[in-house]
């Protein structure tokens, strides 16, 4: 299982790294555009992702603009959805339905992270055996 985390802060990413490297092989990327370029080498190669954590707030392209990007090549080929969790310091509602209704992602989860309930989240997805 391989699981992309796009997070900007390094330490954040290191700690996402550390809570789920005994259930998946992570990717980092540390903005939008290096996210949708890691997605895209992946779909292309013969190793895609099983889940992506997204922070919202990045250098350059926000988190929504990536996911919307991901959303049309999966639908442009014909590909199942990835599941999309996001993992952000904002607190705003409507960013929070816009994430859902346009991106349809999986979870949002706000910083600072909650790691029992990302890893619930990823049982429920069936992502990780209950432990």
């Amino acid at each position: 299982m391989r699981a992309l985390i796009v997070e900007d802060d390094a330490l954040s990413a290191r700690v996402l790294h550390l809570t789920l490297h005994t259930h998946f092989e992570t990717v980092c990327a540390k903005d939008a555009e290096g996210a949708f370029s890691t997605y895209m080498q992946a779909m292309d190669g013969d190793a895609p992702f099983d889940v992506v954590l997204l922070d919202l707030m990045l250098p350059g392209e926000s988190g929504l603009t990536v996911l919307e990007r991901i959303r049309t090549v999966e639908a442009d080929r014909g590909l199942p959805r990835v599941p999309v969790l996001v993992t952000t310091a904002v607190t705003d509602i409507n960013i929070a339905l816009r994430a859902f209704e346009q991106g349809h992602i999986s979870a949002y989860l706000v910083k600072p992270l909650d790691f029992d309930r990302l890893l619930a989240e990823l049982r429920t997805l069936g992502l990780i055996q209950v432990a």
